[in-house]
Formats: C-alpha cells, sequence, structure tokens
C-alpha cells in the first residue's frame, strides 16, 4: 500500500501553496502516532488503523467508489469488539492530531503573508482573516471612514459568558496535551533549529502524542461545584489572561496603519466577563450540595 504521506495528498486539493506544509505535519503526527500504537497494541492493530485509513483515502481520491466502501466495512465488521474499541479512540485521537496540525498550519501561513504583506484569503479553508484585514475591508469595500470604525469600536463591548454546565466535554488535561503537541510542531519546523534542539522536540512530541492517547478523553464521574468552578477559571488562567491583551495590541496596531494615531481608551471595558455558576444545577440538591458548597466557589 501506499504511504500515509502518499494518502493524505489524496485528501487534499490539488493545487497548494509552496508554503503550505499541512501535509507534512498529519504525515508526521500520524506516523508517530502508528509507532506508539504498534509498541502499545501491536502490529496487527497498527495494520488494521493503516489498512482502514488508506481505505478512507482511496474512497475519497476515488470518487467515492462503492466497491471501495464495501471494502471498508467488511474489515470493520470482521473486527471483534475489543478491537473495534482500540480502533475507533485510535481514529478518534488521528482527528484531533490532524486538527493540531491544521491549527499549526494556519498560525504558520499567517505569518509568512504578515512577512510578504499579503493578507489571508477569508474565503480559503486552511486561512482566516486577521483584525487588520477586516478593518481595511471596512474602510476600502464598504465605505466606512476610519473615524467611525474607530468610534464603533469605542462604543461596543465583548461579553464573555461563563455557565456553570460546559458544554466542552474534552478533559483539561487532555486539551493541554494538544497544546503543547502544537508548540513542539511549531518550532520543530523553525527554520534556525539546531540538531539538538531538534531531537529533544522530537522526543517531547513522541512523549505528548502517547500521553494523549493514554489519557481518557471524557470524565467518568459528575463534576462537583468545585470542578466546575476551577475548569471555568481555567479559561481565564490559559487563554483569556493571554489571549485579551495580545488581542488589544493588534487591534491598536491596525487603527495606527488606518491612518488612526488615538488608541482605545484604557479606562474603555471592551470585554466583560460574566460567570453563572448558582448552585441549582438539576441534581445536586440530591447529592448534597448545599449554600456552603457554594460558599466555597465563590470565594475560590
Amino acid at each position: 500500500m501506499a504511504s500515509i504521506d502518499a494518502q493524505l495528498r489524496l485528501l487534499i486539493p490539488g493545487k497548494v501553496s509552496e508554503d503550505d506544509k499541512l501535509v507534512e505535519y498529519d504525515a508526521l503526527l500520524l506516523d508517530r502516532f502508528l509507532d506508539i500504537l504498534e509498541d502499545l497494541h501491536g502490529d496487527d492493530i497498527k495494520q488494521t488503523v493503516k489498512e482502514l485509513y488508506e481505505h478512507s483515502a482511496d474512497y475519497e481520491g476515488g470518487n467515492h467508489d462503492p466497491k471501495k466502501l464495501e471494502d471498508l466495512g467488511n474489515i470493520l465488521i470482521n473486527l471483534d469488539p475489543g478491537d473495534s474499541i482500540v480502533v475507533a479512540k485510535s481514529f478518534s485521537h488521528m482527528l484531533n492530531l490532524a486538527n493540531s496540525a491544521e491549527e499549526v498550519q494556519i498560525a504558520n501561513r499567517r505569518r509568512i503573508k504578515l512577512k510578504k504583506g499579503d493578507f489571508a484569503d477569508e474565503n480559503s479553508a486552511t486561512t482566516e482573516s486577521d483584525i487588520e484585514e477586516t478593518l481595511k475591508k471596512l474602510v476600502t469595500q464598504m465605505g466606512n471612514s476610519p473615524e467611525e470604525v474607530f468610534d464603533a469600536l469605542k462604543n461596543q463591548t465583548v461579553d464573555l459568558v461563563f455557565t456553570a454546565h460546559p458544554t466542552q466535554s474534552v478533559r483539561r488535561s487532555l486539551l493541554q496535551k494538544h497544546g503543547r503537541i502544537r508548540d513542539c510542531l511549531s518550532q520543530l519546523y523553525a527554520k534556525d533549529i539546531t540538531p539538538d534542539d531538534k531531537q529533544e522536540l522530537e522526543e517531547a512530541l513522541q512523549r505528548e502524542i502517547q500521553a494523549a492517547y493514554r489519557t481518557d478523553e471524557i470524565r467518568r464521574t459528575p463534576p462537583t461545584p468545585q470542578d466546575e468552578m476551577r475548569a471555568g477559571m481555567s479559561y481565564f488562567y490559559e487563554t483569556i489572561w493571554k489571549g485579551v491583551p495580545k488581542f488589544l495590541r493588534r487591534l491598536d496596531t491596525a487603527l495606527k496603519n488606518l491612518g488612526i494615531n488615538d488608541r482605545v481608551p484604557y479606562i474603555q471595558r471592551t470585554t466583560h466577563s460574566v460567570f453563572f455558576m448558582d448552585g441549582r444545577r438539576p441534581g445536586w440538591k440530591s447529592k448534597g450540595y448545599t449554600g456552603s458548597h457554594m460558599r466555597c466557589v465563590l470565594i475560590g
């Protein structure tokens, strides 16, 4: 059968830019994961997962041939229950790795385009618009003056609402591991990387991929009010504290490039945060949670 790299190329558009490393990122992560899978579950499981992956690529690249889909179904039907669980978990992990590779690619494309003075195409699936591009479109394409854009920014707010019922079912520890995988991947392809640094990053990437695979993806016990408070506050520690200041600095830079020398006033509250953790979640009372538990949540 063809290599993972060759099969991946069947799943993407025929034309990609010279700076597009998405296939390279995907192939690296999947090859590392398949090696880990072989160490943990043996060569038979590895070959089964690889065969299923390659049949899927053949189906996508072969104009959805029903015969290829039938071959894929036959492999799945003949798996025993234990192997089916391992295969399903493997594909779930492979999809997470593919998402990580795409996020690194988006960031890489953005940096390259900004260096070239070329902005991302908002209609492209592998890029996303940035602040400066959006503000320029408001002026050049929609006929607004820079002053009108600035006044609108000063008079609008973003309200971030955190509830006691988060829809994010993935465990926080797993999200952190995928974040470290993205960090390793982005550093691994730096132009000025030394051989020693590359070896250390490859080893770290291997560890994080294995750690993510061996981490249970979902909670097995219902969270307590304190657990939900910690989960809600983690967004502040890991995302908002870093993201909001960075966003505001980029907003100031984008305004300056539009010819606005003023800045959004520091006393202007552009971002608000609201928490809903009132202790009335269905089932909490039956579990014995009382007002004292909520006081612990509020005090932190």
